[in-house]
């Protein structure tokens, strides 16, 4: 259930210890359309947005102090947040649903890993991971933030060496791949 309110989402997000995820829409919005007739409504995506998250949306052009606040200027936009409204991970646009599900593990995981809950974020991100299609764009940036939350979380080098080093070899063209420097 999507609230409207940000003091209530707030409230809630407290009580419920999960990170709110804020959606700004307005009227007229393309991209909104296509979440709500195509992403929105997978399975999935609605499971893990209510197990996962307060649930917020906001419309750009009348929350004009939330939007400056957190310089939100494009919809569809979403930001996760945690109880006092500071925002950890922001996403603008449309996205299908495989590939918005990455972008809900990696909001949940930079909302919760500043709190030092490693292992929450670490679970989340590998929620259904092996699922997801290799050609997923977003795929090595989910792998990378699970390589760091598990070095984090276990000190331990050589599995996250060996992590990075796998993302260089599958997915060489990636962004995450160019930020392995061992030899």
């Amino acid at each position: 259930m999507w609230l409207s309110n940000l003091e209530q989402a707030n409230e809630e997000s407290l009580k419920s210890h999960k990170p709110v995820l804020l959606q700004f829409e307005m009227e007229g919005c393309g991209g909104c359309k296509k979440l709500y007739a195509e992403t929105y409504t997978d399975p999935k995506v609605k499971q893990e947005m209510s197990e996962w998250f307060v649930l917020l949306k906001l419309d750009l052009i009348k929350d004009r102090d939330i939007r400056r606040e957190l310089a939100a200027y494009w919809t569809p936009s979403f930001y996760f947040l945690d109880h006092t409204g500071k925002s950890y991970y922001n996403f603008n646009g449309y996205l299908p649903a495989d590939e918005f599900r990455i972008i809900l593990r990696l909001g949940y995981a930079d909302a919760m890993m500043p709190k030092g809950k490693y292992a929450e974020a670490v679970q989340v991100m590998n929620t259904s991971s092996e699922g997801f299609s290799d050609a997923n764009p977003l795929l090595p940036k989910l792998l990378t933030q699970i390589g760091i939350a598990n070095y984090i979380k276990t000190k331990d080098k050589p599995a996250f060496m060996k992590a990075m080093k796998d993302i260089q070899i599958k997915y060489p063209a990636s962004l995450e791949a160019r930020m392995y420097f061992w030899d």
